[in-house]
């Protein structure tokens, strides 16, 4: 059995605040990542391999925790997003909601729950970190089940750690080649208290996020990948 615990102690970086918690193939075993960076993107948006390709180029960092959403509003324009959820449409208008913006939009890319913006720099990214006050939470696994310990609530999100090329046949990007990171497959909110039953898959990946209740920043988050 291996557990990651989200440390109460980082070099520099604590986790803080109180709301979701998330987990990621970058973030290193026993350690708790110093950013949550997330995606909200779509295939057939034009306007988003730029963004696509930068969360690529910073997803293998260490201290930080990469998740690509696929969403669905843009499915219209002729393309059927291959990775879109309903789920994900909502978790990013919950953001939206918290933010006070009248309507969500992609590429966004929302930093620690507490910014966003179509576009960042790395060193936006770098200075951007989570407060040092955090709620522990840990995730483990015990016959072959997902354990989440912790005294909030969680959401808890499975992806594919690596990138993946997904070559669109319609839509604004026709033709293209789209290269996407991190790629979210469940969102699942576990209340405080509640037992997770997720099985663990091999080639996947686990991550917890806690949220702040009303500002939806993120508090903590940790990250649970199988061997």
């Amino acid at each position: 059995m291996k557990k990651l615990y989200i440390a109460l102690r980082r070099a520099g970086h604590q986790t803080a605040l109180l709301g979701a918690v998330l987990f990621s193939s970058t973030a290193i075993a026993g350690e708790s990542p110093s950013t949550v960076v997330e995606l909200f993107t779509s295939q057939g948006c034009s306007s988003c391999p730029p963004a696509n390709d930068f969360v690529a180029g910073i997803s293998d960092d260490a201290d930080k925790l990469v998740l690509t959403y696929g969403v669905t509003y843009w499915d219209y324009l002729g393309w059927k997003d291959t990775f879109g959820d309903p789920a994900f449409t909502s978790r990013q208008r919950a953001y939206g909601k918290a933010f006070g913006i009248g309507n969500v939009y992609t590429p966004q890319i929302v930093l620690n729950g507490s910014a966003h913006s179509p576009r960042y720099s790395k060193r936006d990214v770098e200075t951007m970190t989570l407060s040092q006050n955090n709620v522990p939470v840990d995730l483990s696994e015990k016959d072959g089940k997902l354990v989440l310990e912790t005294a909030a609530a969680a959401v808890v999100v499975t992806y594919k750690p690596g990138s993946q090329s997904v070559p669109v046949k319609a839509g604004e990007n026709h033709g293209r080649t789209l290269d996407i990171a991190n790629v979210v497959m469940d969102v699942k909110t576990v209340a405080a208290g509640d037992v997770l039953d997720l099985a663990v898959e091999p080639g996947l990946a686990y991550a917890a996020i806690v949220h702040d209740a009303k500002t939806r920043k993120v508090i903590s988050a940790s990250v649970y990948r199988p061997e």
